[in-house]
C-alpha cells in the first residue's frame, strides 16, 4: 500500500510540473478540496515534513516530527530508482518527541529527484524537487503568514493554511505562465502568531513546502514560544555569542546569490557583523547578497513603531551598508513599500515603481504585505525613503527573478491579480555588493554595546515567558552559544 502511494504521489508530481501553462484559477485548490485534504492526510501533516535549503544547490534539507528518534531519506532518481539513503539528526522537542533531520547532498544542476522519509514504522509519501541549471532562479517571497487559530481552534490553522496554500499555488501559476517555475521560498518571519507547534505544522501543510526549499527566518511572534528552534534546520548557522532564545542566523549560496538570513530580535549587532562578515568572506565570488530580517525598518507605516524603527536603523543600516547588501527583504509592519536606494539612512537614488536602477551604490529596503493579517489603513504616514507603497486587504505574493546582470522583482495580489509593484536591480560588474563608500560611524561601538547588554536581558525574559508556558527546556538554555 506505502509502495503504491508514492506511486501516486510521483505521478501527481510529475503531472503538476507539466501543467506549466495552466490558469491561475485551475491551479488552486478550493477550501472544500483543502478541508478534505486536512482530513485524509492528517498523519502526513502531523509529520510536518519540510525542504529547506542547503549550503548551496547540490543541497536539501529535510526535517519532519517523528516518536522515534532515528529515520533516513531515500533518494530517488526521476524514475523511483532508489539513488541514495541518508541518516537523519534527531533534536528532542520539549513535547518529548523528536524532529528529524536529514541532508541530502552530492545532488547534480538541472535534476529532478525523489525522496520519502522513514522514522520508526512511518513512512511518508513520496515527495519531488528540482534542482537549478545555471546561475538563473525565482524565488517567492513573503512575509507574517501569521498561521494562527482564534482560541486555538483547529479550524483556525486549517483555515490560515488554506490562505497560505493558495498563494503558494497562485505564485506558482503565475510564474509558469511566464515560462519559469519558483525554486526558492523565503519567508521574512512570523510564521506563527505564538510560536506553537501546530502553528509550525500548519505553515508546511501545503505540498508545495516539500518540493520548494523554504527559508524562513525568525520573527517577533515565533519567539512567544519555544517550538520554532525545534523545527528548524539551516546550514551555516552563526556562532554567537549571544543569541535569540529560539533563532539565530545562517547563509546559503543559489546561483550566484548569497542569502543572509538573521534574526533581528536579536540586538547583538556585534555578532550580527562577525556573522556577515565571515559568510561575505567565505563567498567572495558571489556577486549578488540578499539580507532576510523580519523588522522593518523605514516604511513608518505605524507611528508607533518609528522610534522602534530609528533604533534599529541604527544597528542594521550599517551592516548593510559596510558589507554592500544588493537587497534586504523585510516583514513585521504588514504593509508593502520598495524603498529608494540607500546608504547611511539616507536616498542616494530614487526608485520608482516599474523602474530600473544600475549599479547601484546602496541598498533597497522592501517589505510585504501579512498573509493572514493584511492592512491598509489610509490614515498612516510614510517615510520619504519609500520609492513605492500600495495599501491592500488582499493577499500579496511577489516573485524575484535572480540572474547574472539583474535582480527583478515583480509583486502580485491573490484575489484581483494585480502587479502593484516592481523594481529591476542591475549590475554590470561581476564585484560582490555594491559599491559603497567606507564612512565612520563613532556612535557604532556605542550601540553594538547596548545592543549586547540588552539582548541578554531580552534573553532571559523570553526563557522565563517560556518556562512559565511550560516548555520543558533548562531556563538558560539558547542564551548563549
Amino acid at each position: 500500500m506505502m509502495k503504491t502511494k508514492r506511486i501516486l504521489a510521483l505521478l501527481l508530481t510529475v503531472v503538476m510540473l507539466c501543467t506549466g501553462s495552466m490558469s491561475v484559477s485551475a491551479a488552486t485548490t478550493s477550501a472544500e478540496a483543502w478541508s478534505n485534504y486536512w482530513k485524509t492526510a492528517d498523519e502526513e501533516i502531523g509529520a510536518a515534513v519540510m525542504l529547506t535549503p542547503g549550503s548551496d544547490d547540490s543541497e536539501r534539507y529535510v526535517s519532519w516530527y517523528s516518536e522515534s528518534e532515528s529515520g533516513s531519506v531515500v533518494l530517488l532518481d526521476s524514475n523511483g530508482k532508489k539513488l541514495d539513503e541518508f541518516t537523519a539528526s534527531a533534536n528532542k522537542t520539549h513535547q518529548d518527541d523528536y524532529r528529524l533531520c536529514a541532508v541530502i547532498d552530492s545532488l547534480e544542476d538541472g535534476k529532478t529527484y525523489g525522496y520519502y522519509c522513514k522514522s520508526g514504522d512511518w513512512t511518508s509519501e513520496t515527495y519531488t524537487f528540482t534542482t537549478i541549471d545555471g546561475d538563473s532562479f525565482t524565488a517567492m517571497y513573503l512575509t507574517d503568514i501569521h498561521i494562527t487559530g482564534e482560541d486555538y481552534h483547529e479550524d483556525g490553522i486549517r483555515d490560515n493554511s488554506y490562505n497560505l496554500n493558495l498563494t503558494l499555488e497562485t505564485g506558482l501559476a503565475k510564474a509558469r505562465a511566464q515560462g519559469k517555475n519558483i525554486d526558492l521560498l523565503l519567508s521574512a518571519g512570523d510564521q506563527g502568531s505564538d510560536g506553537r507547534r501546530d502553528e509550525y505544522t500548519g505553515l508546511v501543510a501545503s505540498p508545495l513546502v516539500r518540493s520548494i526549499p523554504f527559508a524562513t527566518t525568525v520573527g517577533n511572534h515565533d519567539k512567544k514560544g519555544a517550538d520554532y528552534r525545534y523545527f528548524t534546520h539551516q546550514p551555516n548557522t552563526a556562532d554567537m555569542n549571544i543569541r535569540s532564545y529560539v533563532g539565530t542566523d545562517y547563509w546559503f549560496v543559489k546561483g550566484d546569490v548569497l542569502f543572509l538570513i538573521m534574526d533581528s530580535n536579536n540586538t547583538s549587532m556585534t555578532d550580527h557583523r562577525r556573522f556577515v562578515k565571515k559568510a561575505v568572506k567565505a563567498n567572495e565570488d558571489v556577486k549578488w547578497r540578499v539580507a532576510m530580517f523580519h523588522h522593518d525598518l523605514y516604511s513608518a507605516r505605524i507611528e508607533s513603531r518609528e522610534s522602534e524603527n530609528a533604533l534599529l536603523r541604527l544597528m542594521w543600516a550599517p551592516i548593510a551598508d559596510e558589507f554592500g547588501i544588493d537587497l534586504c527583504l523585510l516583514g513585521h509592519s504588514h504593509y508593502y513599500t520598495i524603498s529608494n536606494v540607500l546608504y547611511n539612512n539616507k536616498t542616494v537614488e530614487a526608485t520608482e515603481n516599474g523602474g530600473k536602477v544600475t549599479d547601484a551604490e546602496g541598498t533597497v529596503y522592501m517589505v510585504s504585505g501579512s498573509v493572514n493579517r493584511p492592512r491598509d489603513d489610509e490614515n498612516v504616514g510614510l517615510s520619504e525613503n519609500i520609492g513605492h507603497a500600495y495599501l491592500t486587504q488582499e493577499k500579496i505574493y511577489n516573485l524575484i527573478d535572480f540572474s547574472e546582470d539583474s535582480i527583478v522583482i515583480n509583486s502580485y495580489t491573490v484575489e484581483s491579480d494585480e502587479n502593484i509593484g516592481s523594481l529591476t536591480i542591475e549590475k554590470t560588474t561581476d564585484e560582490g555588493g555594491h559599491n559603497y563608500r567606507t564612512i565612520g560611524r563613532l556612535y557604532y561601538p556605542l550601540v553594538s554595546v547596548i545592543g549586547f547588554i540588552a539582548n541578554i536581558f531580552t534573553n532571559i525574559g523570553d526563557a522565563y515567558d517560556n518556562r512559565q508556558q511550560g516548555f520543558k527546556i533548562p531556563f538558560f538554555e539558547g542564551l548563549f552559544g
